[in-house]
């Protein structure tokens, strides 16, 4: 599955800016700490990410992401993914999508998901699956999460979200002390005349193995789309 996603997504990404009905976008994000599910990946040091995305007509899209990391050895996080999305009534949408993430230092580390996520008007309910998690054959993953947005006038918008990580494992011990463990954030973005987005936010989870990667903590980005 592994060669057969990240194939798949090369692919259309390569040949999708020749297709008709495919809009392209990109973006760029400074952020003080990149948090994955209220873990630190980068042990609370800055981050710079980026993005390119391709998305059709018909709903289907695909792209991919960047970011540094510090797992030891491991430095770069690249992600790959195709979705498809549709409104099945009026105010509620349905997003499907497979994700390959890639740790071009250490292949070892290298996983898929398998997305689903609901949103109702401002809510969104979402759940994650992994037959691998994190390269361990042995471990399965699940992520059910929620999340709610509301925007402003004058380009400012507001988020909160809670996520539960469930891993199933032989030892019980997964993410350090147990096999699962509930993250937490909150954030206020807004946009600025230059066409930078400003995010100030609070992120941590109830994780207390991982000590200060997984702490309440604030973080700050500035985002641009091209």
């Amino acid at each position: 599955m592994k060669m057969q996603l990240r194939t798949l997504a090369a692919t259309v990404l390569l040949a999708a800016t020749a297709a008709s009905g495919a809009e392209t976008s990109a973006n760029v994000t400074l952020t003080t700490d990149y948090s994955f599910r209220g873990w630190s990946q980068t042990v609370r040091d800055p981050a710079i990410q980026g993005g390119f995305d391709v998305a059709f007509d018909s709903g289907f899209s695909v792209g991919t992401w960047a970011s540094n990391v510090n797992f030891g050895e491991t430095s770069m996080e690249l992600d790959l993914y195709v979705g498809w999305s549709t409104e099945l009534t009026e105010g509620v949408s349905l997003d499907l999508s497979a994700i390959h993430f890639e740790y071009p230092n250490d292949s070892a580390l290298n996983y898929q998901e398998l997305a689903a996520s609901l949103s109702f008007g401002d809510v969104s309910v979402s759940v994650n699956y992994s037959p691998e998690y994190l390269g361990t054959k042995d471990v399965t993953f699940f992520y059910p999460a929620v999340s709610y947005s509301r925007g402003f006038s004058e380009g400012v918008s507001t988020s909160v979200s809670i996520g539960y990580s469930k891993a199933e494992s032989p030892t019980g011990d997964f993410f350090g002390e147990d096999d699962d463990y509930l993250d937490y954030g909150a954030s206020v973005s807004w946009s600025t005349a230059a066409g930078i987005d400003v995010t100030v936010g609070l992120v941590g989870t109830n994780n207390t193995a991982c000590g200060d990667d997984c702490e309440l903590r604030p973080v700050f980005s500035l985002s641009k789309s091209l």
